[in-house]
């Protein structure tokens, strides 16, 4: 009996010192790290207005496919399309479902999930009388979700499109690219990509994926104002 416990005792000690990738490129959400134990509840998962197939398919691109529990930058355990295990590093915590490799369809629906909070707070800060097209609001969601629901909130971008200056608030997309007190390429890129589809002009390739290089050439354009850190937020 004692050896049989000192076997699992082993087993326990191995899974616990088992090593986790760290993904230097793709930072877990912040919409995510905002929202992260909260209960979503079936009443706002059913609500929460869809986003367009391309929009969903933009953020799964920019978000990245790990099959298996990895630690983002910041040392939070993540995994699939950068859904956030814990604000810890997987190292430290019992992965439980998360142990083994995960399937892009079961991915893409904690995708969908966790964007549900990015969703509603834009159908929640957006004016009633401000009429937004799919596009549109999908690419506020994807913007929140990648900045957070109280960046969004306090932008100079919320303000315009509750002002009604649609073209105005285009504009804003492209001014929050750092990070870390620096200007990040893939910032920079996603950012063209959110305005395409604000715009209404982000199409899928010949063979019907999303394909980034149809927006890249936005990313060289002015903005409407000082650049802006999503770790700080407009000041």
């Amino acid at each position: 009996m004692k050896k049989l416990v000192f076997l699992f005792s082993m087993f326990c000690s191995c899974a616990y010192a088992q090593e986790f990738k760290t993904d230097a490129y793709h930072i877990v959400a912040r919409s995510l790290v905002e929202n992260f134990g909260q209960s979503l509840g079936a009443t706002a998962v059913n609500q929460a207005r869809p986003i367009t197939s391309i929009a969903l398919e933009m953020i799964k691109d920019f978000e990245g496919w790990q099959p298996m529990a990895y630690n983002d930058p910041v040392g939070y355990c993540t995994i699939g399309y950068g859904h956030l295990i814990a604000l810890q590093r997987c190292e430290n915590i019992q992965l439980g479902e998360f142990a083994n490799r995960l399937t892009e369809a079961k991915g893409e629906d904690l995708l969908i999930r966790d964007l549900v909070p990015a969703r509603m707070a834009v159908m929640n800060s957006v004016s009633g009388t401000v009429d937004l097209t799919d596009d549109q609001f999908s690419a506020l969601a994807s913007f929140t979700f990648n900045v957070g629901d109280s960046n969004f909130k306090n932008s100079t971008m919320l303000r315009l499109i509750n002002e009604k200056e649609i073209e105005a608030a285009a504009g804003q997309f492209a001014r929050w690219v750092r990070a870390k007190n620096r200007i990040l390429p893939g910032l920079v890129i996603r950012r063209a990509c959110s305005e395409t589809l604000f715009r209404g002009h982000l199409e899928p390739d010949g063979i019907g994926r999303f394909n980034r290089s149809v927006c890249q050439s936005l990313g060289a354009a002015p903005t409407a104002g000082p650049l802006i850190d999503i770790d700080v937020g407009e000041l």
